[in-house]
């Protein structure tokens, strides 16, 4: 009996350090952040920012941790990077901004002054200094309404800071982080003019960002800065270049597999055919 009682103490233990309940349940950090286990060692982590805007944070091994994209905010940043702090000892964090919108990037500003380095494209920085202003103006539609005042005063206020870490869009970027190639590519405009996906390949785990959309949305969503000519082909790209893809991960909504991105297309597709786009 004994040895049974401590065999379950060293399993809850062991599921503490994880940072991780055995059920899976979201580890709530207030009433807008959470992180939700996928499968152990990768966490989706969601910020309510009106509505839900996902970013995902992968350990590669005991103390190296990728974090893709930003929740909107610097507070809401610093409750996820606070929580990563007190339950991994002396963890190694990079982050990856996947396009120029805050729910790619908000967050960077907190992590920038705590010394972790933001990896970003040339186009990312040159797009939050030329059109973060219009995009606040064409998005604060969407953010209609008393309930959303917040939000709304967060996107006219907020000064977005570029990631610090550089690479040619065209060229994209290979991380080697302890045991996981971590691969960021550009397929073509979409969302946004400069949208990667980040693909990590020991885990076949796609984060698609804001270019993949979750099997319930209904629409492309926000199209304001999108290149809806381009998107479907360039949406295509990645069920040929991650064919072997087991997990995709959308920039809003529950995650899946590669039939989030055929229903991207979908979606885009009939968008297109209600509203022929203008090449870009």
């Amino acid at each position: 009996m004994k040895s049974m009682a401590a065999g379950c103490i060293a399993v809850v233990v062991l599921l503490a350090l994880a940072g991780r309940s055995a059920a899976g349940e979201p580890i709530v950090l207030d009433e807008e952040v959470q992180l939700q286990p996928i499968e152990p060692g990768i966490w989706m982590v969601v910020h309510r920012f009106a509505g839900g805007n996902n970013s995902l944070l992968v350990q590669c091994d005991e103390r190296r941790f990728v974090w893709v994209d930003t929740p909107c905010t610097d507070d809401a940043t610093r409750l996820v990077h606070e929580w990563i702090v007190r339950t991994f000892a002396d963890p190694n964090l990079i982050q990856i901004n996947t396009g120029f919108h805050n729910d790619n990037l908000g967050g960077n500003g907190y992590l920038l002054a705590r010394g972790v380095p933001c990896y970003g494209s040339d186009l990312t920085v040159r797009l939050i200094a030329e059109c973060w202003a219009e995009t606040v103006r064409k998005v604060l539609p969407y953010f209609a309404g008393p309930e959303n005042e917040k939000y709304r005063d967060i996107l006219i206020r907020q000064k977005l800071v570029a990631p610090n870490r550089l690479y040619p869009l065209a060229d994209g970027l290979i991380l080697q982080v302890g045991p996981e190639t971590v691969e960021v590519h550009f397929p073509g405009p979409s969302h946004t003019l400069d949208n990667v996906v980040v693909y990590f390949r020991a885990r076949r785990l796609l984060f698609g960002g804001c270019m993949v959309k979750a099997l319930a949305s209904r629409s492309p969503g926000f199209t304001g800065d999108a290149d809806m000519a381009a998107w479907p082909a360039s949406a295509r790209k990645l069920l040929v270049r991650y064919a072997d893809a087991r997990m995709v991960v959308p920039g809003h909504g529950r995650w899946g597999d590669l039939s989030l991105v055929r229903h991207t297309i979908e979606l885009c597709e009939q968008y297109n055919a209600q509203h022929p786009p203008v090449p870009r």
